[in-house]
């Protein structure tokens, strides 16, 4: 079973890497800790290109939740990555496989 310490290193690792790619795709994320998750926010220019876009789309994929909002600071693209271990979180968004 996995301690909390564990569980909290591995959402960072999520985090961290979902922040890098979106970073070599052109974007600013930032990573808010938040209690219970983590979240990766990042502003969505209106002139984006396909390459980008796609990237953006790929990494949100991967989140525990995510979303699009517009607003007054523009348009923001978030994602939330619960604090659980790496191997059921694939399984509890449907990308994996249970036993």
């Amino acid at each position: 079973m996995a301690t909390e310490e564990h569980l909290v290193a591995a959402c960072r690792n999520r985090a961290d890497h979902m922040a890098a790619r979106l970073t070599a795709a052109g974007f600013t994320p930032r990573v808010r800790l938040r209690k219970g998750r983590t979240r990766i926010e990042t502003k969505v220019p209106d002139l984006v290109s396909a390459e980008a876009w796609r990237e953006l789309l790929e990494v949100l994929e991967t989140a525990d939740s995510f979303g699009l909002v517009d607003g007054q600071g523009g348009r923001i693209a978030w994602a939330a990555l619960d604090k659980e271990t790496p191997a059921t979180a694939n399984a509890a968004r449907g990308h994996g496989h249970q036993l």
